[in-house]
């Protein structure tokens, strides 16, 4: 233990995208027409994290605070922009709500992650706050679609069950509960099911990381658990605060909910 990664040179990433060909070629054979889409992906996978080697080389470098803190919002819009597409709903209508669902939980959890856990003395430390941010974002972005797109399409697909709760008296908030926790469960039962099989089924990417990166096992597994425990935390109050802000904008004064917040329309 404690021995350098192994570095991967230029012959080896050749080798690596060729890893490329089998999937071409099955798509080619099988006329699934994904060859261009393959391509493209791969592509854009390399030239995208190319660019965040590069710069995050030189943010880690330079390790200033306001730096720091920017980028990991500069995330969070994309995340948030990401989500609202995926959803297939109107930005203009949703991105302020939904990146504050985003950012809020995310500072919270990341600052209590580097102070409680890791205890760091500098809590904005670009070694840790943009990986252990970048962690948090992605696994969110997967479960604040889940969560949202689920609501808005459960309110339309069962828009009588609604509409016969407010007409027996129930308010807004009593008529929408089941609809939440339709949402909230959908969005995290793919991260229950992922921390019930940990370990099993595969190895988490920040312990496999951590022991390439020549740590000890016990010190991986320490990280991989804490890391889990967040992102599971961070994703249960994204997806509520989300399902709680973007409601009001949803219905309108009849309590119905507005079909033009869609960019279908529909």
């Amino acid at each position: 233990m404690g021995e350098p990664t192994a570095n991967i040179g230029v012959w080896a990433m050749v080798f690596a995208f060729l890893l490329v060909v089998p999937p071409l070629v099955i798509s080619s054979w099988l006329k699934l027409g994904l060859c261009k889409r393959i391509l493209i992906s791969t592509a854009r996978m390399g030239v995208q994290l190319g660019f965040v080697g590069l710069y995050l080389h030189y943010i880690f470098e330079y390790n200033h605070a306001l730096v720091n803190v920017g980028y990991l919002i500069l995330m969070t819009v994309v995340a948030s922009f990401s989500a609202i597409n995926s959803c297939g709903i109107k930005w203009r209508v949703f991105f302020t709500r939904i990146f504050l669902a985003s950012v809020l939980p995310l500072m919270l959890i990341v600052f209590y992650f580097d102070w409680l856990i890791v205890n760091l003395d500098d809590l904005l430390d670009a070694r840790y706050l943009i990986p252990i941010g970048g962690m948090l974002l992605g696994n969110t972005l997967k479960s604040n679609v889940i969560g949202v797109d689920r609501f808005f399409s459960t309110l339309q697909s069962q828009k009588e069950a609604y509409q016969t709760m407010l007409a027996f008296g129930a308010s807004q908030g009593q008529a929408l509960r089941p609809f939440y926790r339709d949402a909230l469960k959908a969005s995290i039962n793919p991260m229950l099911a992922t921390m019930a099989t940990v370990g099993l089924v595969s190895l988490p990417g920040m312990m496999t990381g951590q022991i390439l990166g020549g740590s000890l096992p016990v010190t991986a597994i320490k990280y991989q658990v804490a890391i889990m425990t967040a992102i599971f935390c961070n994703n249960m109050l994204t997806v509520l605060l989300a399902l709680w802000l973007v409601t009001p904008v949803s219905f309108d004064g009849f309590k119905n909910l507005r079909y033009d917040i869609f960019k279908t329309g529909k």
